[in-house]
């Protein structure tokens, strides 16, 4: 938890910075984050902490969480701008059945565990604006580190995999990849409505040739404060 900590602080305090330039907006936002299956990749990370190679794991489903996220933009053109974002992502708790095939030569054990998936994608690219008055349509894209963790709790099942080293044990492997996202800014004066979706890939560049792909769609809101455009005289894209 204190990693996590650092890890907005730090982040906040980047986006502070940026913030600063005379043209420039930062604010924060919200929304739902849907997962597809294999979101979580939560099955090969768990057959890791037995350190078995008799284990074999069911899907973890794709799943609905929410996510709060801080965000900056720093314009360089009328419709070109930097954008820059830290983003807390949860994925409420999935049941996943996991078997060990070694008991011995006549039996196997089975059982569930409930897996919880947290994810702190810190995001920076750019953003393209149609030029416009008070309704900007925008589409833009980012390079993506996501720190991921994930938790493990016995539900029911084979005592033999009741590990109490594995209950509530803390795992994952942080990912890099891209973002896509598109979008439409409400300008207004000094304040700016972000809605907007974002694709997510986050293992894109790292994922290794037997790995699924580790990919999550954003939708939300946020409000930022400041200067929209290089251009804006307190007023919006002229």
């Amino acid at each position: 938890m204190n990693i996590i900590t650092r890890t907005i602080t730090t982040a906040a305090a980047g986006l502070a910075i940026v913030a600063s330039a005379a043209y420039s907006q930062i604010g924060v936002g919200g929304g739902l984050a849907a997962a597809g299956d294999n979101i979580q990749q939560a099955g090969g990370a768990l057959s890791d902490l037995f350190a078995k190679d008799s284990i074999r794991y069911g899907d973890v489903t794709g799943t609905i969480g929410g996510y709060f996220t801080v965000r900056g933009r720093l314009p360089v053109a009328k419709v070109l701008a930097i954008t820059g974002d830290a983003n807390y992502i949860y994925f409420q708790k999935e049941e996943m059945v996991l078997t060990d095939l070694a008991i011995n030569p006549d039996s196997t054990a089975q059982a569930t565990f409930e897996v919880g998936t947290s994810l702190i994608p810190l995001n920076l690219g750019i953003q393209l604006s149609l030029p416009s008055n008070v309704i900007i349509p925008y589409a833009g894209a980012q390079l993506s580190y996501t720190f991921v963790n994930r938790t493990y709790a016995f539900v029911r099942g084979s005592d033999q995999l009741n590990n109490v080293t594995i209950n509530n044990a803390a795992a994952g492997e942080n990912e890099f990849g891209v973002a896509l996202s598109a979008g439409v800014d409400i300008a207004l004066g000094e304040v700016t409505i972000d809605v907007g979706a974002r694709y997510n890939l986050s293992n894109l560049l790292t994922q290794d040739d037997d790995e699924k792909g580790m990919r999550y769609l954003q939708v939300g809101a946020a409000v930022l404060f400041g200067s929209r455009s290089v251009d804006d005289g307190g007023g919006g894209d002229k």
